[in-house]
């Protein structure tokens, strides 16, 4: 009786041993599977932000995304060494969300004007390039390195819808009557909406008040000098030149 007794404890334990074996194995294949799925999940909504000048679907483009990109498989560090590529993209990084969506967040490399004199495009980095300079204000004429180094760099932090209001650009410094100088730094703006815009480099950030100047001109025209100190501009109606 007890030799059976024996065996009976024998073959349940080993019947738990198998079953336990078993659960073990269905939970990595529950594991692998699910794992497995995941993977496959694709990229729900892409959004882009940071960008003016260069559209959402180009930037989708050329990062390389589409229907079947995989959510987890998508390597954004390789991406963004492509966006950046691009010569009117600065800087770009990812941010990813829990409901598998992408924003690609940019700085633009903004194409400032276009510089007749080099037949370029100038970018906010003072870097040219050749391109469609389609509704960009134009600098018609030469203008020293050192200046115009400047002039790019202040004119960067300037608005941009307010640089697209610009339609022609001229370095014009201004001298005494026996020709000594007196503003090297002076540059006029011929404005879309018909006023004429004197500014230096100094005093660039004044331009970004033009909406403000504008509202209180109403329908007239002519000449603001935004070389002077903000708020103590100048403003000249076109008749009054005659």
């Amino acid at each position: 009786m007890n030799e059976k007794k024996v065996k009976t404890k024998k073959v349940v334990k080993r019947r738990l041993k198998l079953k336990g074996v078993f659960i073990l194995t269905l939970f990595f294949v529950i594991i692998f599977l699910s794992v497995k799925f995941i993977l496959k999940l694709q990229i729900g909504v892409v959004t882009v932000t940071g960008n003016n000048f260069l559209k959402d679907s180009q930037v989708i483009k050329e990062a390389g995304l589409n229907e079947s990109v995989q959510y987890f498989k998508f390597n954004t560090r390789s991406s963004c060494e492509q966006l950046t590529k691009n010569p009117y993209i600065k800087s770009c990084k990812y941010k990813r969300s829990l409901n598998l969506n992408l924003e690609i967040v940019i700085e633009e490399n903004a194409p400032l004007f276009y510089y007749l004199p080099e037949s370029k495009i100038v970018l906010s980095d003072a870097s040219r390039v050749e391109g469609d300079a389609k509704g960009l204000p134009t600098l018609i004429n030469y203008t020293t390195e050192d200046i115009l180094t400047d002039f790019i760099s202040r004119l960067s932090k300037v608005k941009s819808d307010i640089i697209l209001s610009i339609s022609e650009i001229e370095y014009v410094p201004s001298t005494s009557e026996d020709g000594t100088p007196i503003d090297s730094n002076r540059f006029m703006m011929i404005m879309n909406d018909g006023n004429t815009v004197y500014i230096n480099n100094k005093r660039m950030n004044n331009l970004n008040h033009y909406d403000t100047v504008f509202a209180t001109i109403g329908e007239k025209k002519g000449i603001i000098n935004f070389d002077w100190d903000y708020g103590n501009y100048g403003f000249t109606e076109y008749k009054e030149q005659s």
